[in-house]
Formats: structure tokens, C-alpha cells, sequence
């Protein structure tokens, strides 16, 4: 377990999937992906619960970037405590953000998941009609 030592500008993030623990450490700043838009951290900030989207999660950690791309979830800051709750992440580099957000949105597009699924149900519904023709 990380400490948060008196005196220190830190803020522990603990990143979670239902698989795994993907990220914990201290570090300088946070951006999420908030439904509302980007939302960004600073140690002492006021308590904050936020949805999260797809998108790419950036932490500082002694200057040096980390990003995390999530796929929706929820966000918790109280005590500089930050807890992220998503179905899925994946570290990655600065320059692969885009190919990680389009992975994740490919992979868990609920948008998608809805049409495919309305699509079915549209075809059962087809062929129950024809068989009483």
C-alpha cells in the first residue's frame, strides 16, 4: 500500500478494473474523462464523484506523463484519494492515445451493442409476421 506522507503535494490514484489493479501510485496531477467534459486534479482539490466515457486518463507522476486509456466508469476524489472504477484500461504512450481510444470504442461501444441488438430483435419480429401471412 502507498502512503501519502505529511507535507506532501501528492494525490494516491488507485486505477481499478473488475480484473485487476492497473495503476497506484502518487502523483502531481490528474485529467479524467468526465461525461461532462475533461476535468483536471490538483492536490487539496474539493471532493468530486464523476462519470467517466471513453477516453484517456493522464497523470503526472514527477513531471513525467502516464497515460491510461478507460473505458467509462466512475471517478472519486475525497482526501487526495482518487479512486477510478472502469470496465477496462490500458496504459499507453502519448502517442498511441487515438489507437487506444478507438480500440476501446470499437471494442465496448454500447451504441453498437444497442443497434446490433435492435437489429435482431427487428428480424425476429420480421419473421414472426411472415409466418402469419
Amino acid at each position: 500500500m502507498v502512503q501519502i506522507k505529511e507535507g506532501k503535494n501528492k494525490i494516491l490514484v488507485t486505477v481499478l478494473t473488475p480484473e485487476q489493479k492497473v495503476f497506484e501510485g502518487l502523483v502531481d496531477f490528474i485529467s479524467i474523462p468526465a461525461k461532462s467534459g475533461s476535468i483536471g486534479i490538483l492536490p487539496k482539490h474539493l471532493p468530486l464523484i464523476a462519470k467517466l466515457k471513453i477516453g484517456i486518463l493522464k497523470l503526472v507522476k514527477d513531471g513525467e506523463p502516464v497515460y491510461i486509456g478507460i473505458c467509462r466508469g466512475h471517478f472519486e476524489f475525497f482526501n487526495d484519494r482518487a479512486r477510478i472504477l472502469t470496465e477496462r484500461a490500458i496504459i499507453t504512450t502519448f502517442e498511441e492515445r487515438q489507437s487506444v481510444i478507438d480500440e476501446l470504442r470499437k471494442q465496448h461501444d454500447i451504441t453498437q451493442e444497442i443497434t446490433d441488438e435492435t437489429r435482431l430483435v427487428i428480424q425476429a419480429i420480421a419473421e414472426i409476421k411472415s409466418l402469419r401471412q
